[in-house]
């Protein structure tokens, strides 16, 4: 199966599924760049009352599949930012349902989202430092200002 965000609405709730199960749900660059349109075209649907964020089977999002991306990592950054900028600034209920792993842009997606439930054993990590890679600004002001600074920094 190929990497996909996939979506679906019932009982008035949007599901977003992040599927790429071969890489624990990594994000390709078509799959930030179709998160934005997908939930502009969500926001206005008035059948949507809410929307949950989930990864398929035992993960939730790995980050970015480096392995997938062309271009700079600016690039690519930009593009997370983008897609999780559309999903703070997204105008009804939103939720992350965690599972497994959730790490680099995979926590950015999680954070944008007003409410984050997490199964026993999830993994959360802002693993692009290792990279030599810095989240924006507002990526950071957004994950201190929900876990503190210090959990920011150990994270």
């Amino acid at each position: 199966m190929e990497p996909q965000v996939q979506y679906s609405v019932a009982d008035s709730v949007a599901t977003v599924v992040i599927r790429h199960p071969r890489k624990r749900n990594a994000m390709t660059a078509a799959m930030w760049r179709a998160l934005p349109p997908l939930l502009a075209k969500s926001a206005g649907d008035p059948a949507v009352r809410a929307l949950v964020l989930t990864g398929e089977g035992g993960t939730f999002c790995a980050g970015a599949d480096i392995s997938a991306l062309r271009g700079s990592p600016e690039e690519a950054q930009g593009l997370a930012v983008r897609a999780e900028e559309a999903l703070a600034a997204f105008p009804k209920p939103t939720v992350a349902a965690i599972r497994g792993h959730c790490v680099g842009g995979g926590a950015q997606l999680a954070a944008a989202c007003d409410l984050r439930f997490a199964e026993k054993g999830a993994l959360f990590g802002v693993t692009p430092a290792k990279l030599g890679i810095v989240y924006p600004a507002s990526s950071t002001r957004r994950l201190v200002s929900l876990v503190g600074p210090a959990t920011a920094k150990y994270l």
